[in-house]
C-alpha cells in the first residue's frame, strides 16, 4: 500500500495528465502510489489532499527557514502584489530588500537579485569567466549548483564507484543533452581534500576562473568541511588569481545569518543566494566584492532577467530578513535541530545501530554506516536500503524527512518541542521495524 489516500491519488492523477509524471521538478515524484500531493502548509507542517497532517522535514528542500505561511511575510507579499509586481526598471522595494541582503551578510560590495539557484550560480559562473578571461571551473564531488550545463557533473546523483581515481576525478555528466565538449572547461574533486585542490591549481591554475563549492554538503549528507579547508581554497584562489564562489543557496541565511563568512570565517569573491532568502517564495541573489562589481557596471558581461528584484520576491525577503535579523529564528532552529540530533543519535546507539549525525543544526543527516563521512565517495558506505525503509515508516506516522539520505533533515523556527518529542518517538519506531523486518 503507497502514500496515497483517496484524495491524493486522485488529485495525483488530475495531476499526471497535465504535468509530466505528475510533478514539474524530478526530484518531487516518489513513484506512481507514493507521490503525495500538498493541499497546504502551516507553520511547521503540510497538510495533503486527504487532510494526513505531517512534520515537515523536508521544507521545500529547504527555503522554509520561519514556517509554512508565515504571517509577517504573506502581509509583506500581498501588499507587494497589490502595487504591481514587475516594472522595467528598478524599484522600491527592490531596493530596501537589497540593502538588508548587503547588511546581514556584511562582506559584499555590490549585489543583484535574481529567481532562482540555478540563475545565481550560472551568472556567477559566468561573471567569474568574463572578469578573469579564463574558462575552467572547478568543483567537488557530490555537489549540487543547479540545473544549468556547467554545473551538472559527478552530482550526488553519481554512482561514487563510477567517479575514477581519486587523484584523477572524472567529471561525471548527470543528464543527457549536455554537449560533450563542456566537459573539458569542468574539473571535479573530492571535497575536504586540501592536497588534491594543491595538485590541480599547481597544475592548471592559470587556467582556472573559479572555484565553486558548497560550504557545507547540501546534496551529500550535510558534511561539514575540516578545519582549514574552506581557508585553503581562498588561499589557493587568491594565489592564481582565481575567484572563488560560495554556493549557498542552502546555507544561506540558514546556518547563521550572514551564511558561510559568518559560520566559517572565510570570505568569498562572489556568493550566490536563495531558499532561505524567502521563505519559500522564489527569490535568488547574487552578491559580490572588489573589482568583480565592475564586471557588471561596466558591462560587457551578461546578468539579466525579466523577474529579478519583482516586488513579491522583494518584499518577501525584507521581510524574512527582519525576522531573521532579531536572531529569535535562528536561536530555535538551533535549539530544535540539536535536540533532534542528539536524540537520533542516541536512538541509533541506543539500537547498536551504526551511524553518524552530520552537518548543521539546521540542516542535517543521518548516515547510517561504519566511521564518519568527510566527502561524497564515503556515501558508498550508507545503508540506503534501511534509511528509506525507515524513511517511509515514519511518513506514513506523520513525520516527512526526504527518503534520499543525501538530502538533509531541514529544521525551521515554527518546529516545536512537541514536533522533536514526536519525531523521535516515530524515528524510534520505525527503526524497530524496519531491522525486525530485515
Amino acid at each position: 500500500m503507497g502514500l496515497q489516500g483517496i484524495n491524493t491519488a486522485y488529485w495525483f492523477e488530475r495531476a499526471s495528465s497535465v504535468l509530466i509524471g505528475g510533478v514539474s521538478s524530478q526530484f518531487r515524484y516518489w513513484g506512481e502510489n507514493d507521490t503525495i500531493v500538498i493541499d497546504h502548509g502551516e507553520a511547521g507542517h503540510l497538510i495533503d489532499m486527504d487532510g494526513n497532517r505531517y512534520i515537515d522535514y523536508q521544507l521545500g528542500f529547504g527555503p522554509i527557514i520561519l514556517g509554512h505561511g508565515d504571517e509577517k511575510v504573506a502581509a509583506a507579499v500581498a501588499d507587494a502584489a497589490s502595487s504591481g509586481a514587475s516594472f522595467a526598471m528598478t524599484q522600491r522595494r527592490e531596493i530596501e530588500a537589497a540593502e538588508k541582503v548587503m547588511e546581514a551578510l556584511g562582506w559584499a560590495d555590490g549585489m543583484r537579485f535574481t529567481n532562482t539557484g540555478t540563475e545565481a550560480t550560472m551568472h556567477a559562473i559566468r561573471l567569474a569567466r568574463g572578469f578573469t578571461g579564463r574558462d575552467v571551473v572547478v568543483k567537488f564531488e557530490g555537489q549540487y549548483h543547479g540545473v544549468h550545463d556547467y554545473v551538472m557533473f559527478s552530482t550526488a546523483e553519481a554512482p561514487p564507484d563510477a567517479l575514477g581515481s581519486r587523484y584523477s576525478p572524472v567529471p561525471l555528466q548527470s543528464s543527457s543533452g549536455i554537449p560533450d565538449s563542456i566537459r573539458t572547461y569542468i574539473r571535479t574533486l573530492p571535497f575536504n581534500d586540501l592536497e588534491l585542490a594543491e595538485r590541480m591549481f599547481q597544475d592548471e591554475g592559470n587556467r582556472i576562473a573559479a572555484v565553486i563549492v558548497e560550504p557545507m554538503l547540501g546534496n551529500a549528507f550535510g558534511l561539514m568541511p575540516e578545519d582549514g579547508y574552506l581557508d585553503g581554497l581562498r588561499r589557493l584562489c587568491d594565489e592564481s588569481g582565481a575567484v572563488l564562489i560560495f554556493d549557498e543557496v542552502k546555507t544561506g541565511f540558514r546556518i547563521a545569518l550572514g551564511g558561510a563568512n559568518e559560520y566559517f570565517g572565510v570570505t568569498p569573491d562572489i556568493g550566490t543566494y536563495a531558499k532561505a532568502l524567502g521563505n519559500g517564495f522564489p527569490v535568488a541573489a547574487i552578491a559580490t566584492r572588489g573589482e568583480l562589481i565592475e564586471g557588471w557596471r561596466k558591462g560587457g558581461i551578461a546578468q539579466a532577467g525579466t523577474y529579478s528584484g519583482n516586488a513579491v520576491a522583494a518584499a518577501a525577503a525584507a521581510a524574512t530578513i527582519d525576522q531573521l535579523s532579531t536572531g529569535e529564528p535562528l536561536a530555535r532552529v538551533e535549539k530544535v535541530g540539536q535536540a533532534l540530533m542528539e536524540g537520533l543519535d542516541g536512538i541509533l546507539s541506543e539500537r547498536s545501530v551504526e551511524g553518524k549525525l552530520t552537518g548543521h543544526p539546521s540542516m542535517f543527516s543521518i548516515y547510517l554506516g561504519e566511521g564518519e563521512p568527510k566527502e561524497f565517495r564515503d556515501a558508498s558506505g550508507h545503508d540506503n536500503e534501511l534509511y528509506e525503509d525507515v524513511c517511509f515508516r515514519m511518513i506514513k506516522k506523520g513525520v516527512m524527512p526526504c527518503p534520499d539520505a543525501l538530502e538533509p533533515w531541514f529544521v525551521c523556527a515554527a518546529h516545536t518541542d512537541e514536533d522533536v518529542a514526536t519525531s523521535l518517538q516515530v524515528f524510534e519506531e520505525s527503526l524497530t521495524e524496519a531491522l525486525a523486518d530485515r
